[in-house]
């Protein structure tokens, strides 16, 4: 039942009067960036890393922003220096949207159906992809006989070993110019995979299909790995991105500053480093005949479905988007696919959540053997595609660092 004054429904004034302070308490994104003097990109990080409330505008693939959590975020600017929620950092290398990932103002979901890794590290690094033409250089004279050492360890912590050496072995290495630190970022990329393959020399070879042979991959297990590459290589400014281009800042070589986004990136508190619990997830999901078993009892017991929702894209995150498309195509009929998408089905029905990055990355990783051979144990080595990948973007971000002579070092995504 409901009032009447003077013909107006009393119910209907009130409702509309509860919105129009609602609309006076949150702001849009522009407004919200126009208040705190940051990026788009940034104010949608801050929702998880700062706690701004948001909502979904009806009818629109927008939110708004609440106003307090913005007054409160700008009152506490420039309290704690030097912290990386505090310094504003202007990249151009990856813009985040709602629902899409740019990277150099070209989608990443769009590069991932018909590009190689190489060409779009090459696209971050702003340089002509015929660098990937040059010769890897030789393998240092310790080389053998230090990795022979570390046998037993982890790629990530063989790797970390290695890159003085690798370095030093490479006069290179020192030339900090945008073409020198572009030759720095191939050798990178390709003496990282080597040693996560456990190989003695780099190679020319494009990286998905050295993992290819490495892993004796099928044709589409090989592409969804090269679209995991491509999708991982950047996400703007992470906490390891921004200790890289902190490090790059000093005048240190790109080899320096890529170990120090290693060490961070598989540190126990970093997103990398909690994602076992995601990882025992999706391997309980394909080791059991029914996957909505697995589902239902996390939900029965209250527990957080691993690898689900992101604060960052409220409508999904695109990178997910792109590699459930590809499986779609490719992997319909896959035992373990089968499983993975009723799973996400479910998170879907029972709680409105649809998959990450993280969750849909980690399964592809499942699938190509990463997690289950002996020679690849480790939490490091069994997400080698995620860290190759984004070892390219580290490099992105040391070379705009040095570049950005007057810079005050974007905040983003995870």
């Amino acid at each position: 039942m409901y009032h009447s004054i003077q013909g107006v429904k009393v119910d209907a004034m009130l409702s509309t009067c509860k919105n129009f302070g609602m609309e006076d308490d949150y702001v849009t994104a522009d407004e919200a960036s126009a208040i705190l003097g940051v990026s788009r990109a940034t104010i949608y990080a801050y929702v998880s890393r700062k706690g701004i409330r948001s909502r979904p505008v009806p009818g629109t693939r927008q939110h708004r922003y609440r106003r307090v959590d913005i007054e409160q975020i700008k009152a506490r600017a420039g309290q704690t220096a030097g912290s990386p929620n505090n310094v504003q950092i202007t990249s151009r290398i990856t813009i985040i949207r709602d629902d899409e990932l740019l990277y150099r103002g070209k989608s990443a979901a769009e590069l991932s159906e018909t590009a190689t890794f190489e060409q779009v590290a090459a696209r971050l690094w702003d340089v002509d992809e015929t660098i990937f033409d040059r010769r890897p250089p030789r393998s240092p004279k310790l080389f053998l006989q230090l990795d022979k050492l570390l046998a037993a360890e982890a790629g990530v912590d063989r790797a970390l070993a290695h890159i003085p050496f690798l370095e030093q072995a490479n006069p290179r290495a020192y030339d900090l110019s945008p073409a020198g630190m572009a030759a720095t970022g191939v050798d990178i990329v390709r003496w990282l995979t080597a040693i996560i393959l456990n190989k003695g020399n780099a190679s020319e070879e494009p990286i998905h299909l050295q993992f290819e042979r490495s892993l004796s991959l099928q044709p589409e297990q090989t592409d969804l790995l090269r679209r995991v590459l491509i999708l991982a290589a950047d996400h703007g400014i992470t906490e390891s991105t921004y200790a890289v281009r902190m490090v790059a800042k000093t005048g240190v070589t790109p080899w320096r500053s890529v170990s120090v986004g290693l060490a961070l990136a598989v540190g126990r508190q970093s997103k990398f480093g909690q994602n076992e619990s995601l990882r025992r997830f999706i391997a309980e999901i394909l080791s059991v005949q029914d996957s909505e078993a697995v589902v239902t009892r996390q939900l029965k017991e209250g527990q957080e479905l691993p690898g689900f929702g992101s604060p960052i894209y409220p409508d999904g995150d695109p990178r997910a988007t792109a590699l459930i498309a590809f499986c779609e195509r490719a992997l319909h009929d896959h035992p373990g696919y089968r499983k993975l998408r009723r799973a996400i089905e479910l998170a879907y029905e029972f709680r409105a959540l649809r998959p990450n990055f993280a969750f849909v990355s980690t399964f592809a990783e499942a699938l190509t053997g990463l997690q289950s051979r002996r020679e690849f144990v480790g939490l490091s080595s069994s997400e080698a595609p995620y860290l190759v990948g984004r070892s390219a973007g580290w490099v992105a971000h040391c070379m705009e660092q040095v570049g950005n002579a007057g810079g005050q070092p974007a905040d983003a995504g995870d």
